[in-house]
C-alpha cells in the first residue's frame, strides 16, 4: 500500500480509467481504407528494487498516447514505361508523461539530463516519411 501513496490520486485515477476503457483503437480491418489511422494508449510501470543499497531504485510510472497515419499509395501523372510513379506518406506523433515523481535516476523510459540529474516530466516525438513507388519498388525517405 505504501507504493500507491507515492503517486498522485488524480494521476492514478486517470491511468486506471484509461486501462479500463481499452488500450488501442484502429480502423476497421474489414474495410479497405484509403488511409489508415491508429491511436494507441500505453501505460508503463517499472519498479526495480535492487538488493544492493548502493544502487538507486529506478522505478517509474508513465503514460503515453501515440497517433500513427499511413496513406495508401496514390498514382501520379508521371509514368515510366507505361507504369505510374506512386506517392504516399506516413506520419506519427507520440507523447508520454511521467506520472511518478522524479527520482533523479536514468530509467530509460523518458529522457534523462545527466547535467541536472533530472528526468523529463514529458516527452514529444514526431516524424514523417515520404514514400515513392514504381512497379514493385518502394523508396521511403
Amino acid at each position: 500500500m505504501e507504493l500507491l501513496h507515492r503517486f498522485k490520486p488524480c494521476a492514478l485515477t486517470f491511468a486506471t480509467l484509461v486501462l479500463m476503457c481499452g488500450n488501442s483503437f484502429a480502423a476497421n480491418p474489414n474495410q479497405q481504407p484509403e488511409d489508415e489511422w491508429k491511436f494507441t494508449l500505453k501505460n508503463a510501470y517499472i519498479n526495480r528494487n535492487f538488493d544492493n543499497d548502493a544502487l538507486k531504485d529506478t522505478g517509474s510510472w508513465s503514460q503515453a498516447a501515440s497517433l500513427f497515419y499511413k496513406s495508401k499509395m496514390h498514382d501520379t501523372p508521371l509514368q515510366i514505361a507505361d507504369k505510374p510513379i506512386t506517392i504516399g506518406a506516413d506520419a506519427s506523433v507520440q507523447y508520454a508523461v511521467r506520472l511518478s515523481s522524479d527520482k533523479h535516476v536514468a530509467d530509460t523510459v523518458l529522457p534523462f539530463n545527466k547535467e541536472t540529474q533530472s528526468q523529463a516530466s514529458d516527452f514529444l516525438k514526431y516524424g514523417a516519411t515520404l514514400k515513392l513507388g514504381y512497379d514493385k519498388t518502394l523508396l521511403s525517405v
